[in-house]
């Protein structure tokens, strides 16, 4: 029996995403880009992996988390040999700092809004069991997803706010995109 050759659908959607990056890059700079479009770009990206990380949980059966703070966020993956949460190995799945002139919050179903803590804050207590890392939303093998709502704004800007956030279809949606294409 041959084995055929080609590409896995995770391969696919990384050479997507990553084209899609270079272009919201190219055109930010032939554009000149603004703050706005700036922060519509991170939205995306922080969407797009979001999106990827949840397939990569259905597709490894792995379970995965995400540690979102003030500053960036970062992807874990529970070893159920060592029964903790551990760094992602997957590229796209790294830690991505935030631009410095944007502010973030997040809020879990259930809770109220909260500011986000800085990498110092999370990692305070985050390292209180040995460096464990305890991941703020989780990504199921079974395709669930904990219910969140994401907030990202200009700095001093409460109007460019925009959201990422899991509807009731336990899909990962942009809101403003939405209301968008109901008008």
């Amino acid at each position: 029996m041959t084995r055929q050759g080609g590409f896995t659908l995770i391969e696919l959607l990384v050479v997507i995403v990553l084209l899609g990056l270079l272009t919201s890059i190219a055109v930010g700079v032939a554009g000149g880009g603004s703050q706005q479009r700036e922060l519509q770009n991170e939205v995306a990206r922080l969407h797009a992996v979001l999106n990827m990380a949840m397939d990569e949980a259905i597709l490894s059966n792995n379970e995965i988390g995400a540690i979102v703070d003030s500053e960036g966020y970062e992807f874990v993956v529970y070893n159920e040999e060592l029964g903790a949460w551990q760094a992602a190995a997957q590229d796209f799945l790294s830690t991505y700092p935030f631009p410095n002139w944007l502010v973030s919050d997040f809020r879990r179903e259930g809770d109220t809004n909260r500011d986000l803590p800085t990498q110092d804050q999370s990692a305070a207590t985050n390292d209180a069991d040995d460096n464990a890392k305890i991941p703020d939303l989780m990504l199921f093998s079974s395709g669930e997803i904990t219910q969140f709502r994401i907030g990202l704004e200009i700095d001093g800007d409460p109007d460019s706010r925009l959201e990422i956030l899991v509807d009731e279809n336990d899909a990962i949606v942009l809101p403003h995109l939405q209301q968008d294409e109901d008008a």
